[in-house]
């Protein structure tokens, strides 16, 4: 984790790359230490807007490298659709999901933000949150 701190601005750089390159939608600018950015994500007829915080520095203070928010002053807190109490979005277990060093690139998660977005759609119509789940 040291050594990529140290060397953070080469690791968010290709972050910053290959999300880019692979999601058009989301637009990421590196500021200090981190990745910022914002976009429209289109999930069938309904438009998202996406806050993307990630860091490696965030990891010693919140358990991950990443702070992703749907902006949307309807979505209220509510533990059973997998949101953190700031709102961010509970992409994954922070145990059992993370790999061996800790570290999820955000380009891997950026998928993971469409299929939440499905899923408390369903969850608005049901009740029930009908994604894969580990309760924590």
């Amino acid at each position: 984790m040291q050594a990529l701190k140290k060397d953070y601005y080469k690791y968010l750089c290709l972050e910053k790359y290959l999300v880019e390159s692979h999601f058009s939608w989301l637009k990421l600018v590196l500021t200090g230490c981190m990745l910022n950015g914002e976009g429209n994500l289109e999930v069938g007829v309904r438009r998202y807007r996406v806050s993307v915080l990630y860091s490696p520095f965030f990891h010693d203070r919140i358990g991950r490298f990443d702070i992703i928010k749907i902006e949307d002053k309807s979505i209220r807190y509510d533990k059973k659709i997998h949101l953190y109490r700031d709102m961010s979005l509970c992409l994954y277990h922070p145990v059992v999901d993370k790999p061996p060093l800790n570290i999820i690139p955000l380009v891997r998660m950026i998928p993971w933000i469409t299929e939440w977005c499905v899923h408390y759609e369903d969850w608005k119509k049901y009740g029930v949150w009908l994604g894969k789940e580990i309760l924590h």
